[in-house]
């Protein structure tokens, strides 16, 4: 039996570093791209996969719950640290499952995050709450007796509470898909409150995990032999450490002095409808890679699981590759340079004069062309009022074949620039 594979929020980072512009500023921006690589921990063949197997940086609620492209914790930690103020107020408008909003609120400063996608503001208000040892003992009580339920359900041979789609059939073993089920009903028959909240995120982190998928962001299936009531053990075992984390999570806090709560609202990058005004000092976030990923294909299961709208979601993913297949290279460049423009023009409002904004954003590539990152970024920002302060930029592999001759002469890379509003 080969030892399991360690998940690794950032796989490829390494590498030299290079940097123009605001020399301090520059610095700081190629320090928080330069991430070492950890080495690998030894693993027994038949232990289970650690989840915090990036390291101390990800030591509590970082490791959770698995997200695609999430931003490196020292990343966001050195960024936050060094272009955000000393207590002011730091926004993170695709905040995702709340990486920059946790290091945010661990240097002291206030959080504000806002994302499109449901399950992300789901997932980035849970790892951003403050629980108490009673609130922690009482979920985990309300696990087991989930569990109980589930293991009850399982023995007497019960059927499903719900009908299932075929997509739910295909992703899950028969027992594995009933047993699920079961503990999904039990946490619905939970009352409404911030207990049942975590508990239905804690499904959502053992879904995966659980079906036929081998991973977040691939569509290929594997059949996989998971014994009669697991899902319920994994299910007390993911809620236990949750806990574990929150606790460590908090005692970061308390160090810190901080005790302003994050702030998480679902809302449109491109409009940020619940935020005031001339209210945020700094702005550190990694919008989606233009044309790489779709974020709402990769949640679609979890999405469905946790009975969550996501069609503003689906009408507004920016840079989702389904949107950008079909489109022509000069077509491409158009369509996200409105979309930078349209998220540049919605953070000068909601900017102080004088704020800057850190973006972490890669080049892609559609129809064999680059489209480079740093270039449309830097026009976007003449055309919102905003100045380019300094950028760094670290090469990055290409994995997707169809598009890698885009980068045969001039490697793809991924930036941190730093603009500010004028």
């Amino acid at each position: 039996m080969n030892p399991p594979k360690q998940r690794r929020s950032l796989t490829h980072v390494g590498g030299a570093v290079a940097a123009v512009g605001d020399p301090v500023i520059a610095a700081t921006l190629a320090e928080a791209l330069d991430v070492p690589v950890p080495a690998p921990a030894p693993v027994p063949a038949r232990a289970p996969a650690p989840d915090d197997a990036d390291g101390p940086e990800r030591s509590h609620v970082h490791g959770f719950h698995t997200y695609p492209a999430r931003m490196h914790p020292l990343t966001a930690a050195r960024l936050v640290r060094g272009l955000s103020p000393a207590r002011g107020t730091v926004l993170d408008p695709f905040c995702g499952s709340g990486t920059v909003l946790v290091e945010a609120m661990i240097a002291g400063r206030r959080a504000i995050g806002t994302d499109l996608n449901p399950l992300a503001v789901r997932l980035a208000r849970l790892k951003t709450t403050r629980f108490d040892d009673g609130a922690l003992d009482a979920l985990v009580a309300e696990a087991r007796h989930v569990a109980g339920h589930a293991d009850a359900r399982r023995l007497q041979r019960a059927g499903a509470t719900r009908r299932y789609g075929q997509e739910d059939v295909e992703a899950f073993e028969p027992h594995v898909l009933l047993e699920l089920d079961s503990i999904r009903a039990a946490i619905a028959s939970g009352s409404p409150g911030p207990v049942r909240a975590a508990l239905e995120i804690v499904l959502s982190a053992i879904l995966i995990k659980l079906s036929r998928r081998t991973s977040d962001t691939s569509g290929a299936a594997a059949p996989r032999r998971i014994a009669a009531g697991f899902p319920a053990k994994l299910f007390v075992r993911k809620t236990t450490e949750l806990t574990a984390r929150l606790r460590e999570l908090r005692k970061r806090l308390d160090a810190s002095g901080e005790n302003a709560p994050a702030r998480v609202e679902l809302d449109d990058a491109t409009r940020l409808r619940t935020l005031a005004a001339s209210t945020v000092d700094a702005v550190i976030s990694s919008p989606p890679y233009v044309a790489t990923y779709d974020y709402l294909a990769h949640h679609a299961l979890r999405l469905r699981w946790l009975d969550l709208d996501a069609r503003a979601f689906q009408s507004g993913e920016v840079g989702a590759r389904r949107r950008y297949s079909n489109l022509d290279p000069a077509a491409a460049r158009q369509a996200w340079s409105r979309e930078l423009i349209g998220m540049l023009a919605a953070l000068s409002r909601v900017c102080r004069t004088g704020a800057t904004v850190t973006f972490l954003l890669a080049d892609s590539a559609v129809g064999g062309e680059a489209l480079r990152a740093d270039v449309l970024l830097a026009s976007a920002a003449r055309e919102t009022g905003f100045a380019v302060l300094a950028r760094a930029s670290q090469d990055r592999p290409h994995f997707h074949g169809p598009t890698a001759s885009a980068f045969r002469r001039t490697p793809r890379a991924e930036h941190a620039i730093a603009l500010r509003k004028g």
